[in-house]
Parts: C-alpha cells; structure tokens; sequence
C-alpha cells in the first residue's frame, strides 16, 4: 500500500529513493533561506511509510506508518534504513512536500497518541452518522479518516468541524461534496478519533544522541580505568535499569561487551537530557562509594569537549555534584 498526503507544494513529487539525497533536503533549510519552510518527508519502503517532519527547513520529528501500527521513529534509524534502500536499489520511494504547521500538528496527533474510545463507536458501515456523534459529544481534536492509503484530517472543537486537508481534493470541489463521496465507501472508511496537540514535539536529533551516547562512552572508560571493564559495564548497566524506572528512554540504549554505546531513543531533548542525567548519576555515586571514583572529575573529562551544548540544555544543572567546567 502507497500511503499519500495532504499537501500545499510538491517540492520533490514522489520518485525513486535511489535518485534522492535525503541527507541533502533535510540540510537544505541551513544553506537557503526559501528553504526554511515547515513540511514534510515521506519515504515508502515496501508496505512501510517513514514520516520526517520539517520545520523552519530542518527535521524535527520522524515517525512510522505500517500496516501493524505507527508511532514515533528515530530519525538516526530512518536515515539509516534510506541509506540502506538506495544503496540496494530495491524500489523505495521519496517525496518531499509543504504543508502548514497546522496541518503537521494534526498529522503528528495521530501518531504520538492513541485513538480515543469514541472511534470504536462509530459504525464504519455508516460514516454518515459520524458528525451527528461528534457534535452530540462535542469533541474537539483531530478525525483521521483513511480511504485505502489516502489519509485525510478534520479538526473539530466543542463538536464543530473547524478545518482540514484532504488527500487528492480537486480545490474546485467543496469540502462537503468531496466527504460526501468518501462516505460512499461505507466500511472501506476508517475513522480515528486523536487529542489535539497543542504544540508541535520537538525529537532529540541524531547529533543530540550521538553526544550522549559519547557522555555514556566515556564514563564507561573512566570507569573503567578504576576498575576494569567488567565491573564497569556492571555498574553502568545496574545504573541504566535504575535510571530507567523513572526515564524510559534509557532503556532504548545498549552497551556491548565491548563497551560500544549503541540504540536510537525517541525523546525529546529535554527527556533524553533527564534520563542520561539520572543515569550518569546512579553510575557514578555506585562507583565513587565502592571503587573510589571522584564522580566530579570524570563528568568534567568526558563533557569538557561538548560542555557549551550540555550546558545549554542543563544537562550539569542535572547533576548533583559542583563542577569547575
């Protein structure tokens, strides 16, 4: 299945992957200011739809959408996976559209949230009866409405129909006549109820993760200098399993036996930032009581290089130690 997209421009009309330099369209908006324009990528790999949304011509959140499910996606793990396609040639393909923030926002509701109740109400044989529900309910969020693999979005507050973007709508054809033919289709309708989003999540970027899973590397190496490298991956990963009861997205990271840092979290900055603290935390309290370690000395070795960046996002504040850094 194609999975197509509202869109206002066609900067790159779906074509083959293989022809596309994708790290080049995500990079555009840093080198031309008409490229700093808020929209989205879409790249379909067999019956797998990667989503890359843009803002100000830079990415900012990436998801997944499959016949199994969707939901956030790493954008390291997207990149890779483009890579892999094209080098192969299989037949993956890449377009690259506008859209405004608005309509992002209502796309993203569907991804990072989980249909409300109400969509299992609605009988997919009668989409008529559809906004007779929605106004006695007098819901507000975003409907998702999928005709085979195109998608389309309505916004509605207090039961109101408020705005949309319709798949393949001729501009001609109002609103109301092109929902008329789409009700046509009965049960090969299907209907999603989503929380609106107030704003737009921001996702930690490939180069975010990549800094901390530095800051994770190199505490394990000074670590480990104290008291070799088994004991060190033990205590780095009991730190982890802590750390992760109240973050997450620790979880998302592994360690090899070799003490490579590896995983791709999806999160955003602030809750990577939080997470990594916390763990560096239970990590380094661990090996200061039982192996001497002076916690203060290693967080200022490992994060001198990248100290301006950690400090902007409050990753020291995090820690409960005084640093000369």
């Amino acid at each position: 299945m194609i999975y197509r997209f509202p869109w206002d421009s066609a900067y790159l009309p779906r074509t083959k992957l293989a022809y596309v330099n994708l790290p080049g369209i995500l990079s555009d908006g840093k080198r031309d200011r008409q490229a700093r324009v808020p929209g989205f990528v879409a790249v379909q790999l067999g019956e797998r739809c990667f989503m890359i949304f843009m803002r100000q011509g830079e990415p900012f959140f990436a998801a997944r959408i499959t016949p199994a499910g969707r939901g956030p996606a790493a954008l390291s793990e997207v990149l890779r996976l483009c890579a892999t396609e094209s080098e192969r040639g299989e037949g993956g393909q890449i377009g690259y559209y506008g859209a405004s923030e608005d309509q992002l926002r209502a796309m993203l509701s569907t991804v990072v949230h989980e249909p409300l109740p109400l969509s299992t109400e609605v009988d997919p044989a009668r989409p008529d009866l559809l906004f007779p529900k929605l106004r006695e309910r007098g819901f507000s969020g975003v409907l998702e409405l999928c005709d085979g693999g195109r998608k389309h979005y309505l916004v509605f507050q207090d039961g109101g129909f408020r705005t949309g973007w319709f798949t393949e709508r001729d501009e001609s054809m109002p609103i109301p006549d092109f929902l008329r033919g789409l009700f046509t289709l009965g049960a090969g309708l299907a209907v999603g109820l989503y929380p609106a989003l107030d704003a737009l999540p921001v996702q930690a970027g490939p180069g975010f993760v990549d800094l901390y899973r530095r800051i994770i590397g190199g505490t394990l190496r000074e670590v480990a200098l104290a008291t070799g490298r088994e004991t060190a991956l033990g205590i780095v990963q009991r730190g982890q399993g802590l750390a992760a009861l109240e973050h997450p997205v620790v979880a998302s990271f592994d360690i090899t036996p070799e003490g490579r840092v590896m995983g791709d979290p999806v999160a955003s900055p602030e809750k990577l930032t939080d997470g990594v603290a916390r763990w560096m935390t239970e990590v380094l309290i661990a090996a200061a009581d039982h192996h001497g370690v002076d916690p203060a000395g290693v967080v200022e070795k490992v994060g001198r290089d990248s100290r301006f960046v950690l400090q902007e996002h409050g990753f020291f504040a995090r820690l409960p130690w005084a640093l000369s850094i």
